[in-house]
């Protein structure tokens, strides 16, 4: 099956005039701006100015001769083989790296990290906004979307959005996966209307939506046609809050959460773009939208905040800091698990949809991580998630 790095094998020296910049491209670019290009620096190069990656790959390559890479949650095997790909060959090998920011605070429950990518060789631009690292923070941070207006990543988004507008000329291409995709629409939305007119598209790649507000807002309307939605057949996070832009599905060769990682996705070597999925989204997928629609619709900001402050404080507190420490043995599954079950002490007349809601949820995500090739009689689930729906 055909991914972006199947197109960038057969692409990476085509040229842009060969061959427009396409979705495909504009995934790739936003692809790799998960890596944390402060561990490629050495004193050479400086983050706050303009920089050649091909410079900074060659010289990491150098660093690295005779090394093992240590992957992690963002330096993934297949980023880094994409990574070397782009700047092996004629297509990408000029792009540039500029006004990059990393910025996490455990205190103020924030991540946020953002940067521009340019082609100079066609003036173009594409601010990106990455999403959601491997942190129970960043995570829990996410599902305070659907109890808060604005979360803290969404002031420092707006801020940098306002800033890079002015800095740049137009247009400008906005592009952001899962939280990164949230973060793009919303900065959009908030800027003045005269730094809204260089945007000239906003990307959401399987992105979580917005609330009511948002998308009834005048900044939002201005920017609306201008918004692309694309997501896979299984997807988790696109379908938490609503987006009222047309959404294309896309193909995928994983299942489950592996949907989420865009380097599953098809690509349609053919028109060069990425694959629309035959069928529509799937029952686990519809089923979570539901889940968080039942969320936003019946519970209360404060019950959704005692929701996820209780589930994620209590799998921080059990010794669970982030995606990476679910390891395959019983006692993380028991610590997973007896935070999942913490749920039974919540004294709410909302108790049995907390309930429902925690065991879809909880099913979607170990269900599709490192803990699904547990057997069954294993994993020690609370009695509560082994219930049926109509229980």
């Amino acid at each position: 099956m055909a991914t972006i790095l199947t197109y960038l094998q057969q692409n990476k020296d085509t040229s842009f005039t060969d061959l427009p910049l396409n979705e495909l491209d504009i995934l790739i670019i936003n692809e790799i701006g998960y890596l944390d290009f402060s561990k490629f620096l050495t004193d050479r190069f400086d983050l706050k100015g303009e920089i050649k990656l091909y410079h900074l790959w060659e010289d990491y390559q150098k660093r690295q001769k005779n090394q093992a890479v240590s992957y992690d949650f963002l330096l993934t095997k297949e980023r880094i083989e994409l990574f070397r790909l782009m700047l092996s060959g004629k297509r990408f090998v000029d792009l540039c790296l500029e006004f990059y920011v990393n910025d996490i605070s455990a205190e103020f429950e924030k991540q946020f990290s953002a940067m521009v990518f340019k082609l100079p060789q066609m003036d173009y631009k594409q601010l990106v906004f990455r999403g959601t690292d491997d942190s129970m923070i960043g995570w829990k941070e996410d599902f305070k979307l659907t109890y808060m207006r604005e979360i803290p990543a969404h002031r420092s988004a707006i801020v940098y959005l306002t800033e890079i507008l002015n800095e740049l000329s137009g247009p400008v291409i906005i592009s952001g996966h899962s939280k990164g995709g949230n973060l793009a629409v919303y900065a959009s939305t908030y800027v003045k209307a005269e730094l809204q007119k260089k945007i000239a598209a906003v990307y959401m790649f399987d992105a979580p939506g917005l609330q009511a507000s948002v998308l009834q807002s005048q900044g939002y309307q201005a920017i609306r046609e201008k918004v692309h939605v694309l997501r896979p057949q299984e997807a988790i996070v696109g379908v938490m809050l609503d987006i009222d832009a047309e959404v294309k599905i896309i193909a995928s060769s994983s299942f489950g959460i592996g949907q989420h990682k865009t380097t599953n996705w098809q690509a349609d070597l053919a028109r060069d773009c990425l694959l629309p999925a035959k069928e529509g989204p799937t029952d686990l997928s519809v089923n979570l939208e539901k889940t968080f629609k039942k969320w936003t619709g019946e519970l209360s900001s404060q019950e959704l905040k005692r929701l996820f402050d209780t589930l994620f404080d209590t799998i921080i507190t059990s010794g669970i800091s982030s995606l990476n420490d679910l390891s395959l043995d019983t006692a993380s599954g028991r610590k997973l698990a007896n935070a999942v079950a913490s749920f039974r002490s919540i004294d709410s007349s909302k108790k049995v949809l907390l309930l429902k809601s925690a065991r879809l949820f909880f099913l979607a995500f170990v269900g599709h991580t490192r803990l699904a090739a547990w057997e069954k009689p294993r994993l020690p689930l609370p009695d509560f998630l082994q219930h049926t729906e109509k229980d």
